[in-house]
């Protein structure tokens, strides 16, 4: 009996040994070299070989023709809410049906306090020599219905090319008589700057110029989706996009983009951070491409929730990128591509793991930053 036990106990150890050493050869596997067989590589190709280059902050990066970029997109620009920008693709009849309910929804807005009342307090024109090319407004409105109404938001739209800018912008106006005494005690919280905010707000406007998808500018400047801010300057930005498979709601990327100092290097992180403790690690490391440090981590799991919010037993794959996660510049921010892909119930009829890993890097091999920034 000890004998046999001593067998199975030996037995258990082996098991345990082979499948930690067959893990750790996949684990530790060189994807620059991971190679396909021929079946293989030709569905990789058919994917691959029509991918033109977007622009996306100061990087370009050649992405398949088959994702399409979603339609509207937040930018941050000097601090999560000094201005908040955004972007999205809208022909003028929506545009200026958009822009008339805001103007009534403002219109019939109560303030909490009536002294505080009108909600809407001016409408600023934006200039333009042709109409039919672009038009904009300037909403001044107060901060929100409760809050005292010298805090102020400049809320500025601009339609060209079939691109909506909206730009919102914190102000204060603390004129008004009623507020006389409190200028008194507090002048730096009831000073009127709308002035020089509206001067800002229509610069960025002269700044910001609509752009396509695939039209890669040539001079300094910033992408951001469905747009082009021209010049170079050192201001806190934060913006992103999605790449959605045309033909597959489950096959994506999602790019975020940031030029503030982070906290962690990606790999640093603990895989919990990764996979939420649904899912393991199937690949992870550093290489080197178009002169950019890249970090990598590889998963599989049961990642998202069903409709009702129940945890899903659906199996998708989520690759993590990240670029410059602790040192970012000006010229070469952090960047952090996640692509995800669900395993379809016939996996015959998807991409395998080491075609998703092939296709993942030649994508992310293709970043590099853009000449002329």
């Amino acid at each position: 009996m000890n004998t046999l036990t001593s067998l199975k106990k030996k037995g258990a150890v082996t098991i345990a040994l082979l499948l930690t050493l067959i893990s750790c050869q996949a684990f530790n596997k060189d994807i620059q070299k991971m190679t396909l067989s021929a079946n293989e590589q030709q569905q990789v190709d058919a994917l691959l070989n029509n991918s033109p280059t977007r622009c996306i902050g100061t990087y370009l990066i050649d992405f398949p023709a088959a994702f399409k970029v979603n339609n509207e997109s937040l930018f941050y620009y000097k601090g999560t809410g000094d201005f908040v920008i955004t972007t999205k693709k809208q022909y003028l009849p929506p545009f200026k049906q958009m822009i008339a309910r805001r103007e009534q929804a403002l219109k019939e807005t109560k303030t909490i306090d009536p002294t505080d009342s009108p909600y809407l307090k001016a409408i600023y024109p934006v200039q333009t020599n042709h109409p039919d090319k672009m038009q904009g407004i300037i909403f001044e409105r107060m901060e929100s219905p409760g809050t005292d109404d010298s805090a102020r938001v400049l809320e500025g739209y601009r339609w060209q090319d079939e691109v909506t800018l909206k730009i919102e912008m914190k102000a204060q106006n603390g004129s008004d008589e009623k507020h006389d005494e409190n200028r008194m005690k507090y002048p730096e919280l009831y000073t009127n700057n709308v002035p020089q905010k509206l001067q800002e707000l229509r610069q960025l406007f002269e700044r910001i110029q609509p752009r396509d998808d695939l039209t890669i500018p040539i001079t300094p400047g910033f992408c951001l989706l469905h747009g082009f801010m021209q010049g170079e300057d050192s201001e806190w930005k934060d913006t992103g996009v999605t790449y959605q498979h045309e033909a597959n709601n489950d096959f994506y990327f999602s790019i975020s983009y940031n030029n503030y100092d982070g906290y962690y290097k990606l790999l640093d992180q603990p895989e919990s951070y990764v996979t939420d403790d649904r899912g393991h690690t199937i690949y992870k490391g550093t290489r080197e491409s178009q002169g950019l440090q890249l970090e990598e981590w590889l998963t599989k799991g049961q990642f998202f929730s069903d409709e009702s919010g129940y945890e899903s037993d659906d199996e998708w794959y989520k690759f993590i990128l990240g670029i410059n996660m602790l040192d970012p510049t000006d010229k070469t921010p952090q960047l952090q591509i996640k692509m995800y892909y669900k395993i379809p119930e016939d996996e015959t009829q998807g991409y395998t793991q080491e075609q998703l890993m092939v296709i993942w890097r030649e994508i992310t091999n293709s970043i590099r930053v853009r000449e002329g920034f």
